[in-house]
């Protein structure tokens, strides 16, 4: 039997997370190496009192395939009474029967989250740009499909981070190639940095007043890399501000992705899903 990449890696998940909650602290490969591959200290310190959360949205198209995918750099503070082993959302799990079914409810977007904690302003940026990019405003977080980098959490995200180009192939790349999308975008200039630590091949590069990009942002930036999949990676960003863009710079990004390359070397790219099917900071200047 065909196993897909979206359904190896909600298996694995599924498995890692529900041993965890049981109180297991074992760690397979290559989690051990992924973990330590992140030096945060102080606020920055990594976090095993919660368990990780490696993506969220409908990985396993159950109720409906994704249509926009975001890249996360990690899933922020620990909540005890959320994230814990004894906490709301580990009770929630359970009752549901693994993570990835779990991770379909937009937990972070409904109570009991936004009774106790307030509105998710990082989940809710990236669902208003979600309905923006797609021109969509019925889209929901059935269509949003958010990977993080780091599974784990911390209060910040500050520090050497250099994480194992095999494990993000394996969990973050290879599920994205199913997906029937051209483009996965990231916000925040951490994930410029992070694309060339993965060695990921620059294919464009906007500034905000520049030929082919009618921005008027101040120091806003595009750069686009190419993805194993041909898929392209989109990084947006600008001094002080590593969130999406309003509804209007989204229209001015899509113009300026529709003239962009989406070729490297010449070479034209295989068509994107046609294989088998809230704060963070990474430390610029550790830069490779």
């Amino acid at each position: 039997m065909t196993t897909s990449a979206r359904q190896r890696v909600a298996a694995f998940w599924d498995t890692h997370i529900a041993a965890w909650l049981s109180g297991e602290d074992l760690m397979p490969s290559p989690l051990p190496e992924w973990f330590e591959s992140y030096k945060g200290t102080g606020p920055g310190k990594p976090t095993l009192d919660g368990f990780p959360e490696p993506y969220h949205g409908d990985l396993l198209g159950l109720k409906r395939t994704p249509r926009v995918v975001v890249l996360g750099l990690n899933p922020g503070e620990y909540q005890r009474q959320f994230q814990s082993r004894n906490g709301i959302f580990a009770k929630e799990i359970e009752k549901h029967g693994s993570y990835s079914n779990w991770a379909t409810t937009g937990p972070y977007n409904r109570s009991p989250w936004e009774d106790e904690m307030g509105i998710n302003r990082y989940y809710q940026a990236r669902l208003r740009f979600t309905r923006n990019w797609l021109q969509d405003p019925s889209a929901g977080h059935p269509d949003l499909l958010i990977f993080e980098s780091y599974p784990w959490h911390s209060t910040s995200f500050r520090g050497r981070f250099q994480p194992p180009r095999e494990a993000i192939e394996q969990f973050v790349w290879q599920p994205i190639a199913e997906l029937p999308v051209r483009d996965v975008f990231a916000f925040g200039r951490s994930w410029h940095v992070l694309a060339k630590r993965l060695e990921l091949t620059e294919m464009g590069a906007f500034d905000a007043g520049g030929p082919g990009y009618g921005s008027s942002a101040v120091g806003r930036k595009v750069r686009t890399h190419a993805l194993p999949s041909g898929q392209r990676l989109v990084v947006v960003w600008q001094p002080g501000y590593a969130g999406p863009p309003s509804a209007e710079e989204t229209d001015l990004l899509r113009d300026a992705l529709r003239g962009a390359p989406s070729v490297v070397g010449g070479e034209t790219r295989p068509v994107p899903g046609a294989r088998a099917s809230s704060h963070s900071t990474l430390d610029p200047t550790s830069a490779g």
